[in-house]
């Protein structure tokens, strides 16, 4: 009985933190409790934990909770050891003042990929951040992954995801993916046409390892409008250029 209380409690506090990462400005009792199902006395209970051991804080104002740079701090240690990071990033930011857009670079977590750096140079802020998780399947990051892997790993990603339209473009069918991922390895780059959030089309690339599988990608986002097809052109030259660094960088024969 001990164990399993012990496993429940867990399974609550992180419940907890993912609803207040949620929430970056901030959220009340009353929010958190209707987000994670659990009564307003355990929440209350574990924000208790959470704002002592120094990961939540409260709002001394507003009530609200949210989390602290300790939290940050754990995870910023796991991404400072990857090597793509560090090599990647001097080149993304070179990448983003060449293209004047918004650049993204992601890791593979499973069925989805998660945002492990992002840097701006034009006027357009994007809805993106650190830390966000999106399916692998809509975005342009996830294709340029997808189409790395064997036709058996792309098809049970596809069976595991439980897609479903994000907009009106949004890839309907697996073989509908299937003929995306063919364009994508003869084109060397992939494109979100508007398939993830309305109004951005995104460029994106994979970076292999020395076995031509990617577990990362960076991508180019901006205005849809703007995004044309001889500006989407341009911009995949630039970042096929921006991949053939950082490989080098990392040591890795590109293979075509």
């Amino acid at each position: 009985m001990p164990e399993k209380s012990g496993v429940q409690s867990v399974e609550r506090i992180f419940a907890l933190i993912e609803r207040l990462a949620a929430h970056p400005g901030g959220a009340s009792l009353q929010l958190l409790a209707q987000d994670t199902g659990l009564a307003k006395s355990t929440v209350h209970r574990l924000l208790n934990s959470l704002v002592q051991l120094g990961y939540a804080g409260q709002d001394a104002e507003s009530g609200h909770y949210r989390l602290t740079l300790k939290m940050f701090e754990l995870s910023s240690g796991i991404v400072d050891r990857m090597d793509i990071m560090g090599v990647a990033r001097l080149h993304l930011e070179r990448l983003a003042q060449r293209t004047g857009e918004a650049v993204h670079l992601v890791i593979r977590d499973g069925r989805d990929i998660v945002y492990i750096y992002k840097t701006e140079s034009g006027p357009m802020r994007m809805s993106s951040r650190v830390g966000l998780r999106s399916p692998l399947y809509c975005t342009g990051v996830g294709k340029a992954i997808l189409a790395t892997l064997p036709p058996a790993e792309v098809e049970a990603v596809w069976n595991g995801s439980r897609p479903k339209k994000l907009t009106g473009r949004t890839v309907a069918d697996l073989p509908h993916l299937q003929a995306q991922l063919e364009e994508v390895r003869a084109n060397g780059y992939a494109i979100d046409d508007e398939e993830n959030e309305l109004g951005v089309r995104c460029v994106a690339v994979a970076i292999p390892g020395a076995d031509g599988r990617a577990e990362t990608a960076f991508s180019i986002s901006g205005r849809a409008p703007y995004m044309t097809a001889e500006r989407i052109r341009r911009v995949a030259d630039l970042a096929m250029e921006c991949r053939t660094d950082i490989l080098a960088d990392l040591g890795v024969a590109r293979r075509d």
